[in-house]
């Protein structure tokens, strides 16, 4: 296995990795609305090639996005206008999602400072690859000067993992999320060689 920058071109491979993943967490939503909703929360978070990274093992196999805190790009504006094109219902699922994903983003942003990266995204259907990706990550971030890694997470999703690579919960509140009351976590992860 090699970890590598992630490309553009590897998207559409990302897109089915997250379908995998995630496929239980939208089961009951249609596959227009899974696709766009696949598609938004990969442009969301690939925001910084620096602190991207794939692993590539004749084929993509996982990946993590992080960015820089003022890092931005207009996948809201793309996805709003996508929106516009769903029925009543799937509009309001994705409007739901979209300002969870925004809100939240804006929670982590609002502990970190400008020298601190945030992991959006990390996938991986590899076993061992995740830890692969974030030693990676953590590797490049400190050659850069990085002091933190945040990241932010939610019961819907394996937390404990965090945790068990020394993140600290630094915020938990709570959301509804298309009428699902979850709790959502701010981890951290301070960099000791910088």
């Amino acid at each position: 296995m090699i970890i590598r920058n992630f490309k553009n071109s590897d998207i559409e491979e990302a897109e089915k990795i997250t379908h995998l993943v995630w496929g239980d967490l939208y089961a009951n939503e249609n596959s227009r609305l899974q696709k766009l909703i696949y598609d938004f929360t990969l442009e969301y978070y690939y925001l910084n090639e620096t602190f991207s990274f794939a692993l590539d093992e004749n084929g993509l196999k996982g990946f993590v996005f992080a960015a820089l805190k003022k890092d931005k790009n207009n996948s809201s504006e793309k996805i709003k206008t996508k929106i516009n094109t769903l029925n009543e219902q799937d509009k309001i699922t994705a409007l739901n999602l979209l300002d969870y994903v925004e809100s939240t983003g804006k929670e982590v942003k609002g502990v970190m400072n400008e020298n601190d990266l945030m992991m959006g995204l990390f996938i991986s259907t590899q076993k061992g690859g995740g830890k692969m990706l974030l030693s990676k990550l953590v590797e490049n971030a400190c050659e850069n000067g990085i002091k933190n890694i945040y990241l932010w997470t939610d019961t819907t999703c394996d937390f404990d993992y965090y945790q068990k690579n020394n993140f600290t919960l630094v915020k938990e509140f709570e959301c509804i999320v298309n009428n699902k009351k979850i709790n959502t976590l701010i981890f951290k992860k301070p960099l000791l060689n910088t």
